[in-house]
């Protein structure tokens, strides 16, 4: 356990474990951070110390340009301006319903963005990190505690006499410096690896070995996880670089799909965390419901988990540490990774310029939050990542004894409690499948389905039509499509081998959907859009008389006719399920991963 640095031990920051690591262990950093998953629970965030250069992972470059590269760059201010969070909005009357307002993020602090020539960049860098110190004299973690914000420096808001609000920043005087911060940069893909190896369009080979000379960067890491086994979310199942400045930060957050994330200082000056572990979160949630800018929380419905997931706003931890929350900090250094927890809040600064590389992780762990997520979470942060595809998986690998990582027995060994509780959950979920969808098959027949009941069918030995249309509503993530350095023009990203997106929860649906043939038949080509599909939870409530979407008419507007019975598509037939319960049921009891005779 190593102590914070001096500077901010009398703030009362709990220690985070920092763990040496000389040698590089059977199971590289797979091995390492299954193995603290408790202490990952109790303080938000390990950290691994790679100790010798020549054991540290091999630096992830960034693409090289010609004729003068140009980088996408953050713009932010330092301090960041407006204040959000601050004492002085306790007991502050609720936002009046009466005036419109702008939307979230327009009430959120400002940060532009612009492109930037290498050269000009390093200018700006350069005039940036002298006019903080002109300013300063000092920039360390108490500086920055101390100067991140200015709860004087405010939104003041006035109203127009048509009700519409206007907003000024004011009233204390501004004095912010810009700052600069090159995050979300795809590296160089001469490797392949800018695609997970599930993605057809992947042209990496994965190593069959752990290597055992070099720690695996965050660049590879996920050829050894759950993850590899989704198409490609890049920044998720892929790695980013994250080019940081003097006085640059990352806003409170919390990791996209509630998974874990690890990030790996290759160079450069420090990056200070700061963390707030699972169990001090819902203090968190009840002090920013108070002492929030009313304005800002009702722009997000009074959810603050909305303002969280724009990653925008940043408040000093030592807020937190006075209002009774733990907070864990780590000065990150290079050789360092830092591992943050499922849902673990966290934020942090550039003490000058660096080079981090960052990707998500999953293990048997993250299934219980990923449930979370879909039962409490949806419309808060996004879900794109096919939880459902991925325990399915994984549910048959640890029954057949194997991991990607190894085998199921190793992979418990090293925290079987742990594994026992996450076979439990898996156990759990696959059970409410299958009871939900025995009950849907019992169904009593409405009048648009002609006297049937709902019926089931193997995927593929479904029309194909039916087959066709599930392809057709593959969950399909906002922007452009994803382009990588060093790839033929034209390479795109097949996410149907995820499942489908439910239409009425969000989630992306592997283990069965639940369609209308008649609509998929009669619709034809504007089946996609207009024809119903649900997941096995959403059929009860959503797939009645009604279940027609926008366009359910045909071109002479009548209803579409014939049998409107639903048809539940399988992956996994329930007998299959139920045999997986019972494989996974005896290996529980037999402990750890080892499998029962």
């Amino acid at each position: 356990m190593e102590s914070p640095p001096e500077e901010a031990e009398a703030l009362d920051f709990h220690a985070i474990p920092v763990t040496q690591v000389t040698t590089v262990p059977k199971f590289g950093l797979i091995g390492l951070f299954r193995s603290c998953a408790a202490s990952i629970r109790s303080c938000g965030a390990p950290v691994f110390r790679i100790q010798p250069s020549q054991i540290r992972p091999v630096p992830c470059v960034a693409p090289k340009g010609k004729g003068g590269l140009r980088h996408r760059v953050r713009v932010q201010t330092f301090p960041q301006y407006p204040t959000i969070v601050s004492d002085a909005f306790r007991g502050s009357p609720a936002a009046d319903a009466g005036v419109t307002r702008d939307e979230l993020r327009a009430q959120l602090p400002p940060e532009r963005e612009t492109w930037l020539l290498t050269t000009d960049l390093k200018k700006k860098i350069r005039e940036s990190k002298a006019a903080l110190r002109a300013q300063y004299q000092d920039f360390g973690v108490s500086r920055f505690l101390k100067s991140v914000n200015d709860p004087n420096v405010t939104w003041v808001r006035g109203v127009t006499p048509r009700g519409h609000e206007t907003r000024l920043m004011g009233p204390g005087k501004l004095k912010a410096v810009d700052v600069y911060y090159v995050s979300d940069l795809t590296p160089a893909n001469e490797d392949g690896c800018g695609r997970s190896l599930s993605d057809p369009a992947c042209t990496a080979v994965a190593r069959h070995s752990q290597p055992t000379e070099r720690f695996e960067s965050p660049r590879t890491l996920n050829h050894r996880t759950m993850l590899a086994s989704a198409s490609t979310y890049e920044g998720i199942n892929t790695n980013l670089l994250y080019m940081g400045t003097t006085g640059s930060h990352f806003s409170w957050h919390v990791e996209d799909h509630l998974l874990q994330s690890v990030s790996y200082l290759q160079s450069g000056s420090s990056k200070t965390w700061f963390f707030i572990p699972k169990s001090d979160v819902p203090q968190m949630v009840r002090v920013l419901q108070t002492h929030m800018d009313p304005v800002v929380l009702a722009a997000a419905g009074g959810d603050v988990w909305k303002v969280l997931a724009l990653k925008a706003s940043l408040w000093p931890a030592s807020f937190f540490l006075a209002h009774g929350i733990r907070v864990g900090l780590h000065k990150m250094d290079v050789g360092d990774f830092v591992v943050t927890g499922y849902g673990v809040p966290h934020s942090g600064f550039n003490a000058g310029v660096n080079v981090a590389s960052a990707v998500n992780l999953a293990c048997t762990g993250w299934f219980a939050h990923a449930i979370e997520h879909a039962e409490h979470w949806s419309g808060k942060l996004g879900m794109l990542i096919p939880f459902e595809k991925l325990l399915v998986l994984s549910a048959l690998k640890l029954a057949d004894g194997k991991w990607w990582c190894g085998d199921a027995y190793t992979y418990g060994a090293s925290e079987p409690a742990e594994l026992q509780r996450d076979v439990g959950v898996i156990v759990s979920y696959l059970n409410e499948y299958v009871d939900s969808v025995l009950a849907f098959m019992k169904t009593e027949s409405h009048p648009d389905w002609k006297g049937m009941k709902p019926t089931v069918v193997d995927l593929e030995r479904a029309p194909e039509a039916v087959q066709r249309f599930i392809v057709d509503n593959a969950i399909k993530p906002s922007g452009p499509p994803l382009t990588l350095p060093d790839e033929e023009d034209g390479t795109i990203t097949d996410y149907s081998v995820d499942g489908a997106a439910c239409p009425h929860c969000g989630i992306v649906i592997w283990l069965s959907v639940v369609v209308c043939p008649a609509c998929i038949e009669q619709l034809g080509d504007e089946a996609g859009p207009s024809a119903p599909i649900c997941c096995w939870r959403c059929a009860p409530s959503k797939y009645d008389e009604n279940h027609y979407r926008p366009g359910s008419v045909d071109d002479d507007g009548s209803r579409l006719n014939g049998c409107h019975a639903p048809l539940v598509v399988q992956r996994l037939s329930i007998g299959r399920t139920n045999i997986l319960i019972d494989e996974l049921k005896r290996m529980n009891v037999s402990g750890g991963g080892e499998r029962s005779a």
